[in-house]
């Protein structure tokens, strides 16, 4: 069954005058009241009393209701709270404007307590209760108007939670649920999106004969549009493992895949390692942070970067570097998130303090949880302001 509607609902246009309901239980009056208001241009209905008011507004909504305050039975006051408490919006939110014979602040008090928006005092002025008039429906017009932006935007941020869940159930399930079984070497990765949805991604291929092919990609921004940059980067950078070995020859394939895409129009960052179980590393960068290698004394190693970014140029040649860890080295891979941070006095971390804050996180389990823990304690305790992936990459 369908809910009830009144049988004019819409909005005052310029199409058609505006409709008041005047209630008054004196017929002289309100006679009176109502020829005034047809020549200030209202068309006008009438009701004698507060129980064939509520019966006219309910099956007939007028723009507003001129209410006498004093009336037998139902008065103003009472019909302006059973109004106000309806379950119908429209008469709830219904434009009332309430006449009493009494001027004083106690009177005005009690009209405006009652609920009506506005009131006037008899002997009732024809251009003050028309001024009045055309107030509240301009005031109605803007709240309907405000109801109506509200209810577009609940409806737009409805569609783009879902939007924005969609994307990150699609990203999660891009991401190894697990982590490799590399010979000879311990595997930490760590992924966190400032928003439910980040433009950082990472992952890792196998490569034959123990190797690995271990790479991280950073596109421009957060959210759905970042999300499906970093889907595609995903595709790329497993079919070009796929075909190619070195960590150049593969960001060389993704850069032009990436490019017959989308022309120049987008752009990210990447990396690309290749590991084997001797120790050895290759690594090749593109617009992207260095390598840090941590030896076991403490000291800090820096490979990179190699080549602009992702989707600049075509034909684009991406250095390589090689680099041996011995027992107790760790190799970082890793987004600018993993350096988004600020000290306390505002100054933005570079890699440099990275750098640094490396050389006291021993190798070990609980690699990043360590190193964050650093980092947030030299920024007191404010996390990355950007999204953040890395792979730390141990060796036994």
């Amino acid at each position: 069954m369908e809910p009830h509607q009144p049988r004019n609902s819409e909005t005052v246009t310029d199409q058609r005058k505006p409709r008041v309901l005047l209630a008054d239980d004196e017929a002289v009056s309100r006679r009176l009241l109502s020829e005034s208001l047809q020549r200030s241009g209202f068309e006008v209905r009438q009701a004698a009393d507060g129980e064939e008011t509520l019966r006219l507004a309910t099956d007939e909504l007028p723009d507003l209701l001129v209410l006498d305050f004093e009336m037998p039975q139902l008065d103003g006051a009472q019909v302006c709270h059973l109004l106000r408490a309806s379950d119908r919006e429209d008469l709830r939110n219904l434009p009332v404007i309430m006449l009493t014979a009494h001027a004083g602040e106690v009177e005005e008090i009690g009209c405006l307590q009652a609920g009506a928006n506005d009131f006037v005092t008899k002997p009732v002025s024809r251009d003050v209760l028309a001024a009045r008039i055309h107030t509240q429906l301009r005031l109605r017009s803007m709240a309907d108007e405000l109801r109506q932006r509200n209810d577009e935007l609940a409806r737009w941020r409805t569609e783009h939670e879902a939007d924005l869940a969609a994307a990150h159930a699609t990203q999660q399930a891009l991401i190894p649920a697990r982590l490799p079984t590399a010979e000879g070497w311990s595997v930490e990765s760590i992924y966190q999106p400032v928003i439910e949805v980040g433009g950082d991604v990472l992952g890792w291929r196998p490569a034959g004969h123990g190797c690995w092919h271990f790479w991280i990609v950073d596109a421009t921004g957060h959210g759905a549009a970042a999300a499906l940059l970093t889907a595609l980067a995903v595709q790329l950078f497993r079919q070009a493992c796929e075909t190619e070995r070195e960590p150049g020859a593969i960001l060389s394939t993704v850069n032009h895949e990436f490019r017959k895409v989308f022309g120049g129009r987008a752009f990210m960052t990447g990396c690309c390692a290749l590991i084997d179980p001797q120790g050895d590393v290759i690594f090749s960068g593109a617009g992207h942070p260095p390598l840090f290698v941590r030896r076991v004394n403490g000291n800090i190693d820096a490979f990179g970067p190699h080549g602009t970014l992702l989707g600049l140029k075509d034909g684009d040649v991406y250095e390589q570097e090689h680099v041996t860890l011995e027992a107790g080295d760790v190799a970082v891979l890793y987004s600018d998130g993993l350096f988004s941070f600020k000290s306390p006095d505002g100054e933005r971390f570079t890699p440099n303090h990275l750098r640094e804050t490396l050389r006291g996180i021993k190798p070990g389990v609980a690699f990043f949880d360590r190193l964050l823990t650093a980092l947030r304690g030299n920024s007191d305790g404010a996390p990355s302001d950007d999204d953040i992936a890395a792979i730390a990459l141990q060796r036994s």
